[in-house]
């Protein structure tokens, strides 16, 4: 593709083969090396799964995820005896590519090398962490992998059937000559690269004295590398990098969605948080202030504390016909309002309003709207998102007075607002101006205003705001949106929260982040940042720390009135839940389905208990005999 990088083509191809559907399937735990940074030390080693799990999990990504690409991955998976036969039948069974991630040790031989590739492998990850064979072998702790992964990349490079790409996970070790190893894969014909930022799990944990670091530190030549991402022959990405330090370079900010994969690996442990309240092993705030997945653990603890507590505002269904789950008699959780999303007025009929229930309506036109054509009493919360409907409803008066308006902030409604600054003032008790959030980058080009700030100190009014930080909302009152519980993320035959949609929930709507320079910020401890995707459309440089300039006192007053102690995050110690009842008229959770990898290990466990004691009971069965046979006496009166 031809693009000039940053502009919104070049972007929106990166979108795109980001979120080509893809499901990671874990072959084995066992591994030829032993890196220092590894993942997978806390997991049973040394599992060479049956090959009907393995393809039992091939299937479940096609059938269940409609996965396009799958990864075959470990440990490292080429040690799997049926490895060959996992890449023929991920390809016999319609996926569009085949990829593994290596240590690279099995493809120095190229009978191995050839088999994989003809069993169906067409796109190859190799892991160079070191740029000498001291460096890299260091950080695998394994003797000659340095000369057998340069051998394999080599011979991968020259093979026209293979893509190539090498990652590394930058930690201390190998930070300071990133550029050095990125210069050797290159001569070797490489010209794609995935960067690992390295995260605080298992052995990187253990060993996170030698490998953690601080990205201000070596903000130099990570620049340089990163910045190669400018030249068309190359393609960077990076992986779980932190946000804030890629200011300018906000084509790099690894696509959300990546997200749900990290979710996903962790499903089990998410599972049993979600239906028995029981913590995520590896949860601890020294470990969780570093995790690319703090985030997503955040949002689902707010989440479960706001069911606890009753906390919602509104029941999402939206369209009638998408919505999986019954409009229960008695709304969730705390939810008096009712969200539904309908071309015109008249489709309300396709809905049952539970008594003493309100509206949350997103209506596709802009037709009057008279309050006897209302089913139901309750409140009237209008979802305003077209200049049609501001003209209509608020500028006309073509709706009840007790209805209230959220109006979504976007180019469209934006230049309207500035042109009628005059029905806006009329109506300001009865206004909320928000910023509405978007899972794919796309729609946040095509809707979010550029730059909201300037429409803010355009407009001159002291309107009520929701969805931005305070940065970017001067002059106006900040509040809390109303909280809005999508049916969408339970299961309809459970009634449990689902932990897929739940991924998608925190992607869309929650996966908020900032620049470095907000750590300065008189606010920074009760603001969120701003959502990930207007970020990364409109840059990091939108965020603008206050300081002594006159909205910083009056903002600073605003949230800590909402706040009086900051918002908790997992980071910070926030405390973990009990699992929440399930949807009315579902049942508690009977069982949770146990980690395939926690079985394995429980069983290897007994199976060890049980040697032990038949050895100890061998033992003693000995000494009795030999006893016996020398007339020593076994027993004493």
């Amino acid at each position: 593709m031809v693009a000039t990088k940053r502009s919104a083509d070049y972007m929106l191809w990166r979108e795109e083969v980001a979120n080509r559907s893809k499901h990671w399937v874990r072959a084995v735990t066992a591994c030829n090396s032993r890196c220092t940074f590894c993942l997978d030390t806390d997991t049973p080693r040394n599992v060479y799964l049956p090959e009907e799990e393995v393809k039992a999990e091939l299937r479940r990504g096609r059938e269940e995820l409609d996965a396009w690409k799958v990864i075959i991955s470990g440990g490292e998976a080429s040690l799997h005896p049926k490895f060959f036969e996992f890449l023929r039948y991920a390809k016999e069974i319609g996926y569009g590519r085949v990829q593994t991630v290596t240590n690279g040790y099995m493809y120095g031989d190229k009978d191995f090398y050839d088999k994989a590739i003809d069993a169906g492998l067409e796109e190859i990850t190799y892991s160079l962490h070191g740029h000498t064979a001291e460096l890299h072998d260091r950080l695998t702790q394994t003797k000659g992998a340095f000369k057998r992964i340069i051998k394999s990349i080599i011979r991968s490079v020259r093979d026209p059937r293979v893509i190539v790409s090498v990652d590394t996970v930058i930690n201390k070790q190998n930070v300071a000559v990133l550029d050095k190893i990125m210069e050797l894969a290159i001569s070797c014909g490489v010209t794609e690269f995935d960067l690992l930022h390295v995260i605080p799990q298992a052995a990187a944990f253990e060993n996170r004295d030698e490998l953690f670091y601080d990205p201000m530190e070596y903000l130099p030549v990570l620049r340089k590398v990163f910045e190669l991402t400018r030249h068309p022959r190359f393609v960077i990405w990076t992986n779980r990098f932190p946000v804030p330090f890629l200011e300018d370079l906000e084509d790099l900010i690894q696509d959300p969605h990546k997200m749900l994969d990290e979710v996903n690996g962790r499903r089990f442990h998410v599972r049993k948080y979600l239906d028995v309240g029981e913590p995520l092993n590896c949860r601890e705030p020294e470990r969780c202030t570093h995790c690319f997945i703090e985030p997503f653990c955040t949002t689902m603890e707010r989440t479960m504390t706001t069911m606890n507590e009753s906390g919602w505002n509104i029941w999402w269904v939206g369209k009638p016909e998408e919505a999986e789950i019954a409009i229960p008699s008695t709304l969730p959780y705390g939810s008096t309002l009712l969200g539904v999303e309908v071309e015109q007025l008249a489709d309300l009929k396709s809905y049952t309003l539970p008594e003493g229930a309100g509206w949350y309506m997103k209506l596709s036109s802009a037709e009057v709207i008279e309050e006897s054509a209302l089913p139901g009493t309750g409140e009237l919360l209008l979802a305003v998102h077209s200049p049609e409907q501001l003209e209509t409803w608020i500028k006309n008066g073509g709706c009840p007075d007790k209805a209230e308006f959220e109006i979504h902030l976007t180019q469209d409604t934006g230049e309207w607002m500035l042109a009628n600054k005059d029905a806006i003032s009329s109506h300001l008790d009865r206004i909320r101006i928000h910023q509405p959030t978007h899972e794919h980058m796309k729609a946040a080009i095509e809707d979010d205003y550029r730059n909201p700030r300037a429409f803010f100190e355009g407009l001159e009014l002291e309107v009520r705001t929701s969805g931005l930080p305070a940065c970017m909302v001067p002059g106006t009152k900040m509040v809390e949106g109303p909280k809005v519980l999508q049916s969408s993320l339970f299961d309809a035959e459970t009634g449990r929260v689902k932990i897929r949609n739940l991924a998608s929930y925190h992607v869309a709507e929650h996966y908020r982040s900032k620049s470095v320079r907000c750590r300065d910020c008189s606010v920074n401890d009760r603001c969120d940042g701003q959502h990930i995707n207007m970020i990364r459309d409109q840059g990091l440089r939108l965020l603008q720390p206050l300081t002594t300039e006159p909205w910083s006192k009056v903002a600073s007053q605003q949230l800590k009135a909402r706040w009086p102690e900051p918002p908790k995050r997992i980071a910070l110690g926030m405390k973990h839940q009990n699992a929440p009842k399930s949807l009315e008229g579902f049942a508690e959770p009977s069982a949770v389905v146990e980690d395939p990898l926690a079985v394995i290990e429980r069983k290897r466990a007994e199976r060890k208990e049980r040697m032990k004691a038949r050895a100890a009971r061998s033992a003693a069965a000995k000494k009795k005999k030999q006893d016996g046979e020398s007339g020593v006496p076994t027993t004493h009166a």
